[in-house]
């Protein structure tokens, strides 16, 4: 996205002479002065609480409380107005209710503030007034070079920016958190102090009237104190997929995206509408583009957090193969079934391995993998580190997940077995750094801030407090790596067709109803002139005609009747397969033609091809998504794949809605398209 036009200033963290143009979302995330219109006295209020989250957050520079009476808040002086303020604004926080808003909007865009955050909610999501009464607020801000959050989200947080207008306080960070909902932004937050690892910035969007999520997302890709970044999804604007879909896949940074986004049913696309006024869209559609642009998606709130503090902290996992060692065997038999059910590999380790292990545990223990402790932690938690150090030794393991009650040993023993448990804490920590493996611990202490598990934590191992959640979170780092090594650059088209032939063809549509058909001599044109592999044909007009195309072919053909407002030619009988012969091709004819008469055809006429048989018949269309823009699908054998690909014909003309090729035979000497289907807005 462009900067602000005009917009020149010292970005945080640069250097005082290096004056930069700045990203619109640099003014919100990094700020040199903040008002808060709403700011209150009594705390417990919307902006009573945030107007103390900003100021406890440490900003450094100037606060300004809008605020009617008052004559300060929290120790800071209030003005009246934003007019009264004595210096300039970077950021405005508007915290009244929706029908003050656009007067104060007003206020901010006659005062040019680059940056407005509109937390009051009452607009887009209440309906088409609503929707109205928003975009006049985004052409009022961006009149005089201002941009704008919101309306009816919760605010946003920046570490490095010491920027909270969240109304509560998440704990910083390396995860980026992008969200649509304030609720889950304080869930996603709940997460992070539970596990240990909080926030670099985190963007509630609300409506997102104006600054989009593919935005939001291009600041936090150039971000350097963000390591991963969460995207809490549940629709989209118009066209906003496809904006999503472009950015991720022309990205040069590989930092690690998840995508948590529900609406898989029609109750919660339902739900998604009804929030914060967006379409979910078709989840088919939504997984393929995913997919297809390098991101990682989830199906859980606290999955979307497991993935994120793995991939976070941990090294890439660069063989998805992994050591289990537990405490016992039923840890080991989850973690394991949920790991190979995700697609990484517990192998048997090797007989160097196993007879280094048998050294250091007792004769009942496994050491085939998963390695079973047999109790032996329970009394010695030195020992934890020592089979960790073998197994991370063993060349054809990618890394480890540790699996038990480490952490909380000394709750069924002694305070000194405490202590004996943060030693063995720490020499675990040497042994990781020494490999440069990713290490993941269960524990079912995972919860508790015990000692030994802050030592693991304040190192960067991550702690879980689910078996299911730690083999989760190791098959994230596997599928990361799969996702950075297999993700390109789309490839280069192969079709460099003359648009004005094309526009040509396209012109020769026949209107039927409220949109327009090619009809099938020129839609097999259209292909043609796109390099697609179109079989031979002739049109005819009369039996004589028809036969002499038929005896020039040399086998069998196909007979289909062409006339203006025939869409489905099977349905009527249109359609005459394996004709052989001259004669067969004359009778052919004159049974279209009576076809076409008895439907009232007019100028009907025969497109005659080669009979093709033998491959695979599959089906290939194409259609405009209201998010996505061009889909391609492909259909074989009852499944059909959806895939956000090259679509090149669609993509050039964006008078082409929909586009069937059906069918379409897989041979061995190519593709053979037999029948083809345009229709056009």
């Amino acid at each position: 996205m462009s900067p602000l036009p005009g917009r020149m200033a010292v970005r945080p963290g640069t250097g005082p002479l290096a004056l930069e143009m700045r990203h619109p979302l640099d003014y919100f995330l990094n700020p040199q002065s903040v008002a808060v219109i709403g700011a209150s006295t009594r705390l417990h209020t919307v902006g009573g609480r945030r107007w103390r989250s900003l100021v406890e957050a440490g900003f450094l520079g100037p606060l300004y409380p809008i605020h009617p009476t008052a004559a300060e808040v929290l120790g800071r002086k209030a003005y009246r107005s934003i007019h009264d303020v004595p210096g300039p604004v970077d950021l405005a926080v508007i915290l009244v209710r929706s029908s003050l808003v656009p007067e104060l909007i007003r206020d901010c865009a006659a005062l040019k503030i680059p940056a407005v955050v509109v937390i009051t909610a009452g607009f887009g999501e209440t309906g088409l007034e609503g929707k109205q009464i928003e975009q006049n607020l985004v052409r009022i801000v961006r009149e005089r070079g201002g941009r704008m959050i919101g309306p009816n989200c919760a605010g946003l947080f920046s570490a490095s920016g010491r920027v909270n207008v969240l109304g509560w306080h998440p704990p910083p960070g390396p995860i980026a958190l992008i969200s649509q909902s304030g609720n889950m932004a304080l869930t996603f937050a709940q997460f992070a102090r539970e596990k240990g690892l909080g926030f670099s910035k985190l963007i509630t969007v609300g409506n997102a009237a104006d600054l989009r999520i593919s935005e939001c997302l291009e600041f936090l890709l150039t971000d350097d104190e963000t390591k991963v970044i969460i995207i809490y999804l549940e629709g989209f604007r118009s066209m906003e997929g496809r904006a999503l879909y472009e950015l991720m896949r022309s990205r040069d940074s590989r930092k690690p995206i998840i995508v948590f986004k529900p609406g898989q049913t029609e109750t919660g696309r339902r739900a998604a509408l009804s929030h914060t006024g967006v379409l979910a869209g078709e989840d088919r559609i939504v997984e393929a583009a995913l997919r297809q642009c390098g991101t990682l998606r989830v199906a859980e709130s606290e999955e979307a957090w497991d993935a994120a503090l793995a991939l976070a902290t941990l090294p890439p996992l660069r063989m998805g193969t992994v050591a289990i060692i537990s405490d016992g065997g039923g840890h080991a038999t989850i973690v394991a079934d949920t790991a190979d059910r995700l697609g990484l590999r517990v192998p048997a380790l090797s007989e160097a391995t196993q007879q280094a292990l048998a050294k250091i545990l007792p004769a009942r223990s496994a050491v085939t993998n998963p390695v079973d402790f047999a109790g032996l932690a329970e009394e010695e938690p030195e020992v934890v580190p020592r089979a960790l150090e073998v197994c991370l030794a063993d060349p054809q393991l990618g890394g480890a997940i540790v699996a038990g009650h480490f952490g909380g040993y000394f709750k069924i023993a002694t305070e000194e077995l405490g202590q004996r448990e943060r030693t063995a804490a720490r020499e675990f920590v040497e042994v990781v750094r020494r490999h440069a493996k990713p290490v993941i611990i269960h524990t079912i202490y995972g919860g508790e801030r015990l000692p030994a598990l802050e030592e693991l934590r304040e190192a960067a191992i991550p702690v879980y407090g689910s078996l299911e959640a730690s083999a989760r979170a190791m098959a994230s780092l596997w599928h990361w790596t799969g996702i950075s090594q297999s993700h390109s650059t789309p490839l280069a088209r192969r079709s460099h067709p003359d648009p004005a032939h094309v526009a040509v063809v396209l012109e020769r549509a026949a209107s039927h109803g409220p949109q327009r058909l090619l009809l099938e001599p020129e839609a097999r044109e259209l292909l043609d002139l796109y390099g697609l592999p179109v079989p031979p044909f002739r049109i005819t007009d009369t039996p004589e005609e028809t036969a002499k195309a038929a005896s020039d072919f040399g086998g069998p053909v196909v007979l289909k009747l062409v006339a203006p407002g025939i869409v489905h030619k099977s349905e009527i009988g249109g359609v005459l397969l394996n004709v052989s012969g001259s004669e067969a091709a004359r009778a052919g004819h004159r049974i279209l033609l009576e076809r076409a008469r008895q439907i009232h055809a007019e100028n009907p006429r025969v497109l005659v091809t080669p009979m093709i048989t033998g491959g695979i018949e599959i089906v290939i269309g194409a259609f405009r998504d209201p998010q996505f823009g061009p889909v391609a699908m492909l259909g074989l054998g009852g499944v059909f794949v959806e895939a956000l690909n090259d679509v090149e014909l669609v993509i050039d003309r964006p008078e082409v809605a929909e586009l069937d090729l059906n069918p379409v035979f897989l041979l061995s000497r190519g593709a053979a398209i037999a029948d083809v289907r345009f229709v056009l807005d």
